[in-house]
């Protein structure tokens, strides 16, 4: 018994349909893994960044003392 052309053409459709969403779920696993590494790199150089301001806030504090800097006009505000 064979099919119609129109069941066929229907099976056709399903499985490009299919094969689409398939191809679609592979490039969203591509793109997750890149945010995932860019979000890696990211927490990377946060962690650098708190670390270098650590750092800069106890060389300043060892240098000048407790208090707070206004950054706009570079003045030292002891507490």
């Amino acid at each position: 018994m064979k099919l119609t052309k129109e069941e066929v053409d229907q099976l056709s459709q399903v499985k490009s349909s299919t094969e689409r969403v398939v191809n679609e779920f592979g490039q969203i696993s591509i793109s997750e893994e890149s945010l995932k590494q860019r979000k890696s790199r990211a927490l990377e150089f946060l962690d650098q960044l708190k670390a270098q301001e650590n750092q800069l806030a106890k060389t300043l504090e060892d240098k000048y003392g407790k208090g707070s800097v206004n950054i706009d006009s570079g003045e030292f505000i002891p507490l």
